[in-house]
């Protein structure tokens, strides 16, 4: 895949991979992970534009989704931010009302944080949302090419 005044174009079909001698170090294919990363993440937002809730809204949408019910602690992990961080992030959730906070049962103390029906329903229109970002980046990558990309960076060890 290259890049051409910020769009994809699909690399010829006589490209060849090169033998794993001559292939790109770690330093060269982080930066181009990292270039990937950078465009997928302003398609994301372009997609979110008709959308009632910026990024960090919709991948805190995302995660306590994904953590349901989760405590705003878990939720801040998840995001990898400073609990404040995440609780403005949930508190505008809550007022949009796709995110309702009930008590903990184990922890008086505690909240736990799940989707609404409408959060739900924001967080398909999210999803959709990502898809068209991430098509408009990567559409143009051969389906092959994809599979071998998938594959080689899901082979990667997890993050502690």
């Amino acid at each position: 895949l290259t890049i051409n005044d910020g769009g994809a174009v699909p690399i010829p079909p006589t490209h060849v991979p090169q033998p794993p001698e001559q292939a790109p170090g770690a330093a060269e294919l982080a930066d181009a992970i990292l270039r990937t990363a950078r465009r997928l993440r302003a398609a994301h937002a372009d997609a979110l534009e008709d959308l009632p809730v910026n990024p960090h809204q919709a991948h805190a949408l995302r995660a306590i989704h994904r953590l349901e019910p989760a405590r705003p602690s878990e939720v801040a992990g998840r995001l990898r931010v400073a609990r404040g961080s995440a609780t403005e992030v949930i508190d505008a959730l809550v007022a949009g009302g796709w995110v309702a906070r009930t008590p903990d049962p184990t922890d008086g103390r505690a909240t736990l944080l799940s989707l609404t029906a409408s959060g739900n329903d924001l967080l398909a229109q999210v999803a959709a949302a990502r898809a068209r970002g991430a098509e408009g980046v990567l559409g143009a990558m051969p389906p092959a090419d994809r599979a071998a990309t998938l594959s080689a960076l899901t082979r990667l060890p997890p993050t502690p």
